[in-house]
């Protein structure tokens, strides 16, 4: 009887240790997810995030061991952008989840994501137009986040880059309406000529009566000579 129940129980653990790597093959590898407020506006590559809440997740890979990460807005809904990221190692395995941060002067940029529980986590390059601020570098800022390990289902691809848009059309050219030129100004009339007086004055009809009278006269004495 003992015998028995020793055989059933080795059938069962066996059986047991035969399924669970099926079930781990039909999962699939676990991915990264990371939430994280941040307060500050925060400069990853040539993008930048305002401060708010995002999710950091990790590219799904037929390895299992990308070092992209995705960069979620509205609740994972929103693709922001994408990182190729360095594998970091720490000694000490996190106890928390945490962002840190790069602080230059007012600006802050991606530095290292740490996971919780694991000793190894994403490093950032940082730009070469930031390294030159050296002398502007200050104490890095660390920020709270959640972590999560999410099944390959689950972990979004980056969303295929959007189409270009078509180049706008010409604006068709609409034609000046003109106005009219102003008309010339026609020359002021020409003042007018007074009338020729063709009467002649009083002084000439004189001197005609005066002719005529002395042509009379002489006529006159012509005709009085003859006759004496």
């Amino acid at each position: 009887m003992k015998l028995k129940r020793f055989l059933t129980t080795a059938g069962a653990l066996v059986l047991a240790l035969a399924v669970a790597p099926a079930v781990t093959r039909a999962q699939g590898p676990l991915y990264d997810k990371v939430m994280v407020n941040l307060p500050y506006t925060v400069t990853i590559g040539d993008h930048v995030l305002q401060p708010g809440a995002y999710v950091i997740r990790q590219l799904d890979s037929n390895g299992g061991g990308s070092r992209v990460l995705l960069i979620y807005s509205d609740n994972g809904m929103k693709f922001e952008t994408s990182a190729i990221t360095i594998p970091t190692l720490d000694n000490r395995t996190p106890e928390d989840t945490k962002v840190i941060l790069h602080h230059f002067g007012p600006d802050y940029y991606f530095d290292k994501v740490w996971i919780q529980g694991k000793d190894y986590g994403y490093e950032f390059p940082l730009p070469d137009s930031v390294k030159a601020r050296e002398r502007e570098r200050m104490a890095p800022l660390t920020v709270a986040a959640t972590y999560q390990a999410v099944p390959p289902e689950t972990a979004a691809a980056p969303p295929p880059a959007p189409a270009p848009a078509p180049a706008p059309a010409p604006a068709p050219e609409v034609a000046q309406n003109t106005p009219p030129p102003a008309p010339e100004a026609a020359p002021p009339p020409a003042p007018e000529q007074p009338e020729a007086n063709r009467s002649m004055p009083a002084t000439s009809a004189g001197w005609l009566m005066m002719l005529l009278g002395g042509g009379a006269l002489s006529g006159a004495g012509m005709v009085f000579r003859r006759r004496k």
